[in-house]
């Protein structure tokens, strides 16, 4: 009987290596690239377009020319909670309060700020929530260009709000992230339900959960170390010199990683799922190039092509 293992990724490996940097801090942004890019780490920035004004559309594609850019919605506010009765004011808002559920107009239309624990925050309801998130995705692809299907990132994580949840899950986007960390993908899985997926690591956890991802056993299926999530948590952390051992470790091993940005991934993860494997062969429906062992011969499948036994 014929043996066809298509759990590979390009270059027939298992494992790929990628990163989610929120917030387009174009100072952090860039020293993250300069540190990662000789060594062909990709991955996808996760952007608040309040941030576009900073550089001409040409200085934006060319600082993150060959990554992916994600929605992380214009003005980066949190939503209304379900169940919790806010009061809105008009403002101005007191300098300290304990209220938390005192929001105060901001200068923008249904945007308040509430005091949060580490200062105050915008906030805003569903429907406007919605609106930015839809702003958000104007504005990068006026920026940036192109139709290809966004990613979306919640700031402060997923928020309880779930006619939010579920307008999002509407909008075309091919997921939708929310905070990450070791606990929630102890085996490097790639996530059954991409409107909740997490990231792998941040910054402090980097080095020792990119060794268990290295040591962790081949089981025949594909797996992704996915890191986090805001290039200044290595200033702040004073830590940059983790990432650099990240880099110079992790990366330049073709033989070893498929090193893309967090849609190459997803999109490559269901091109393998779209294989049709038949008695008389193996046919490849999707747009990319695939690659697969057939008795432990290396096949490469090219888009909309057969393969016969």
């Amino acid at each position: 009987m014929i043996s066809v293992d298509k759990n590979y990724f390009p270059g027939w490996v298992r494992k790929a290596i990628s990163f989610t940097i929120d917030d387009g801090d174009l100072e952090m942004d860039k020293k993250f690239i300069d540190i990662t890019s000789p060594y062909g780490i990709k991955g996808t920035f996760n952007i608040p377009n309040f941030h576009f004004n900073e550089l001409s559309p040409e200085g934006y594609r060319e600082l993150y020319r060959g990554y992916e850019i994600a929605n992380h919605v214009r003005l980066h506010p949190y939503a209304f909670s379900d169940g919790i009765d806010y009061r809105l004011y008009d403002g101005p808002r007191p300098e300290v309060t304990d209220d938390d559920c005192a929001c105060y107009l901001t200068k923008d239309p249904g945007v308040y700020e509430v005091r949060k624990i580490k200062g105050w925050r915008k906030i805003t309801d569903a429907d406007n929530y919605i609106r930015l998130t839809r702003e958000c995705t104007e504005e990068i692809r006026r920026v940036f260009g192109g139709e290809r299907r966004l990613g979306f990132v919640w700031p402060f994580g997923m928020q309880k709000n779930i006619k939010v949840f579920e307008a999002l899950k509407k909008e075309g986007f091919y997921g939708l992230r929310k905070t990450g960390g070791p606990s929630l993908n102890p085996t490097f899985s790639l996530p059954k339900d991409r409107n909740e997926w997490s990231y792998n690591a941040n910054n402090e956890q980097l080095l020792e959960e990119a060794r268990k991802f290295e040591e962790f056993p081949d089981d025949g299926e594909l797996k992704a170390f996915i890191f986090g999530v805001h290039a200044k948590d290595f200033e702040r952390s004073e830590n940059w010199c983790d990432l650099e051992v990240f880099s110079k470790t992790y990366g330049n091993r073709p033989e070893d990683y498929w090193y893309a940005t967090n849609i190459d991934i997803f999109e490559y993860e269901d091109a393998v799922n779209m294989l049709k494997i038949t008695d008389e062969g193996v046919e490849n429906p999707s747009d990319l190039t695939l690659y697969i062992k057939v008795d432990g011969e290396r096949i490469t499948l090219a888009p909309h092509s057969q393969f016969k036994f």
